[in-house]
């Protein structure tokens, strides 16, 4: 009951706070059966609740063992269908009770049930695939070898790609692999159990390779990232996509950094000098107040007004609408950052922290002042269009922030460009310049992997 009415509250939470959540490969999630669900994990207790909430299977969690210490957690998170797992950095003394924590996991997939279970055992907010831990492997296998090998037990990875897990309004996109069958590795269990576990540990280690963007070296990621600063949209318009789409912006991604790759083995001096280059435009736009997108948004604008016609009048007029979403929404909005950043002891934590504060602070706020509204007015229907008001006043207030502050950089760009004339133009110039190398060696990268166009 507890379990059921929380996924839904998720649910609506995770939609109201990713601004999309585009999952590919849905229907590779069994819908009945034994499953056990492997997910990388990128943002602590927030990656759970996103896959519990996306796929249409009630899920089991293998939870740290500490988290159950005190009556309360002994009490409530086995309502919410958490099985303690005990690890060795956290208390050695406790890894005899694994045993237990092996049979539950036996007995729920014998039941039918899906377990989930991040075979990392760690959460950093990485683009890097930490080592797959054996666990999983082991429970799997163990299952199917209680029961001859026919209980049908399927393994399937998961990969989370957020834009940003700790910020409000960015995309998430969910990236499912097909299933792994169990059973086909009974024969080398038979043989050695242990070299089965190692197998298959590996071929889910190659599975979720394959489901996210992992980039094991910190210094090719900041490079990969500047690359996708101001190269990302021209990709995606050679590709025909003017909009968001996950999917692609993740085949891009995987694009360039097996481009970074090549062109580093092959020719470094090359590498080293986009590198540099590409460092120095980001912090000259930084010195500027300034961001890559003011600069390729608006170097083609002749006239500032007639352009952003449409967006002053839309700020004029929209003006009062935003002063009444701000008073109502502004305390719940604020207050989950403010305490995320309070009560999380690292950045891993903030975005989730947040995400589940700020589903509490809505729902406290907003039904006392629909309460207020009702106790003063004494009529329905005022309640009722007051009650509607709330989400869609707090949403188009932060739109109307957006668009304002786009507005306020491009006012920013034009009186840049009047003062610091040469200094503009000489971005600009450094921008087309950089765009221009990248052309030339992405056709040349197309003829050497042509699987590239397709990839998507």
């Amino acid at each position: 009951m507890l379990y059921g009415i929380l996924k839904l509250l998720m649910r609506g939470t995770t939609q109201v706070f990713f601004r999309s959540i585009t999952v590919k490969n849905k229907e590779a999630v069994p819908g009945s059966g034994p499953v056990i669900i492997l997910a990388n994990h990128p943002s602590t207790f927030m990656d759970p609740i996103v896959i519990a909430s996306t796929i249409n299977r009630k899920v089991y969690f293998l939870g740290k063992g500490e988290l159950f210490r005190g009556p309360l957690a002994k009490w409530l998170l086995p309502k919410l269908n958490i099985i303690p797992v005990y690890r060795k950095q956290d208390d050695p003394s406790l890894m005899n009770k694994n045993a237990d924590t092996f049979n539950k996991c036996f007995e729920h997939l014998e039941n039918g049930g899906a377990i989930l279970i991040f075979p990392e055992g760690v959460s950093i907010t990485e683009r890097k695939l930490k080592p797959i831990k054996t666990g999983a492997a082991r429970i799997a296998l163990g299952a199917e070898a209680r029961n001859n090998f026919k209980l049908g037990v399927k393994i399937v990875n998961i990969g989370l790609n957020y834009a940003d897990p700790h910020k409000f309004n960015r995309d998430l996109f969910i990236n499912i692999e097909n299933p792994l069958e169990v059973s086909d590795y009974a024969g080398k269990y038979i043989q050695n159990d242990f070299s089965a576990a190692e197998e298959l540990t590996e071929d889910i280690r190659k599975q979720l390779e394959n489901v996210v963007i992992s980039i094991q070296d910190v210094r090719t990621d900041e490079f990969v990232k500047d690359i996708e600063t101001l190269y990302r949209y021209d990709l995606k318009k050679a590709r025909g996509i003017s909009g968001t789409d996950t999917a692609v912006e993740f085949a891009i991604t995987q694009n360039i950094i097996k481009a970074v790759d090549h062109y580093s083995e092959t020719e470094p001096q090359f590498v080293e000098s986009m590198r540099s280059r590409i460092r120095s435009y980001l912090n000259n736009l930084r010195e500027l107040n300034l961001h890559d997108e003011d600069i390729s948004r608006n170097k083609n604008n002749k006239s500032f007004l007639l352009p952003n016609l449409n967006a002053l009048l839309f700020l004029i007029v929209g003006f009062p609408i935003y002063v009444y979403g701000l008073i109502n929404n502004f305390i719940p909005f604020e207050i989950p950052g403010l305490l995320a950043g309070k009560i999380a002891k690292s950045k891993d934590f903030r975005g989730a922290i947040g995400m589940v504060l700020g589903m509490f602070t809505f729902l406290i706020f907003h039904s006392i002042q629909i309460f207020l509204v009702h106790h003063f007015f004494h009529n329905t229907l005022i309640t009722v269009i007051y009650a509607i008001s709330l989400p869609l006043s707090g949403f188009f207030t932060y739109y109307y922030w957006h668009t304002f502050d786009q507005i306020k950089a491009k006012w920013l760009l034009l009186s840049l460009f009047f003062r610091r004339t040469t200094v503009i133009a000489n971005l600009i110039s450094e921008r087309e310049s950089i765009i221009s190398e990248f052309d030339k060696k992405r056709s040349d990268f197309l003829v050497r992997f042509p699987e590239a166009i397709t990839r998507s």
